[in-house]
């Protein structure tokens, strides 16, 4: 039976749309045994970047602020992560087009610089919804070449038709990580069946995957029942799995 014991992907009340402080998702953490959880907040969240320079420094601020945070709370390991936008079908990343306060590198590069754990999400970009199946498989493929992240976020959840064998490829050749996200299984069995067929995908190619709860209060930090279950049903092999443990997650990052 798989065991889980790095929760990858969990917000806070710095997303916007989340219930809980770091704090509070380090307790939650705790109660369930888990030895560490990445704060990864949504950064350039809706897809596309703000326009206003007021609003990207809101925007950014706690997310370029982990410093004043402990790297352990209640014997938790903070690990400080990042969700971010993929913002069109180059896989361009939220900020790429946008100079920070440093003025010789883009806001996304300030961003995934200073992080532990970086993961690449779709949520919405202009036209996002209206793309080929050769536009989403090369975008996906970019993301998993972009030597700052780390894992592509709920690649099964956002509607979008695309050639998982060949960004499956793509992840196994520049060490990207795939995600299998706890929270898209609220979406139905259509969605939960894609799952199984992507796990299995998974399994058959040798790509790593990370387990995360994507919880946005910390009621659901470190809950992964429907995942592991899925995971656990197929027999998927424990070796591809990064976060079982800390040492294990900090080793598959640094590749």
């Amino acid at each position: 039976m798989l065991s889980i014991k790095v929760d990858p992907h969990t917000h806070t009340l710095a997303s916007g749309h989340a219930f809980s402080t770091i704090e509070e998702n380090a307790i939650h953490a705790k109660e369930k045994g888990l030895e560490a959880i990445a704060m990864t907040d949504h950064f350039g969240f809706g897809g596309t970047f703000p326009e206003d320079e007021d609003s990207v420094f809101i925007s950014s601020g706690t997310a370029m602020n982990m410093s004043a945070l402990p790297k352990v709370i209640h014997g938790v390991r903070i690990l400080a992560g990042t969700e971010i936008d993929i913002a069109d079908f180059n896989g361009n990343l939220a900020g790429h087009n946008k100079l920070s306060w440093r003025g010789d590198i883009t806001f996304a590069d300030s961003m995934l610089d200073s992080r532990e754990v970086a993961i690449a999400s779709v949520h919405h970009f202009p036209g996002y919804d209206s793309g080929t199946f050769a536009q989403y498989t090369q975008m996906y493929c970019n993301v998993a070449a972009n030597p700052k992240i780390d894992i592509i976020g709920h690649p099964i959840r956002n509607g979008i038709d695309y050639d998982v064998d060949e960004v499956l490829k793509a992840c196994k050749q520049f060490g990207c990580i795939v995600e299998m996200n706890e929270h898209s299984f609220d979406f139905g069995d259509e969605i939960i069946n894609a799952h199984r067929k992507f796990a299995l995908k998974c399994a058959e190619m040798g790509v790593s995957i990370v387990v995360s709860s994507d919880a946005h209060s910390s009621f659901f930090v470190g809950d992964f029942s429907r995942a592991l279950q899925l995971l656990n049903e197929i027999s998927f092999p424990e070796e591809l799995v990064a976060n079982t443990t800390l040492d294990r997650m900090l080793d598959r990052l640094k590749k």
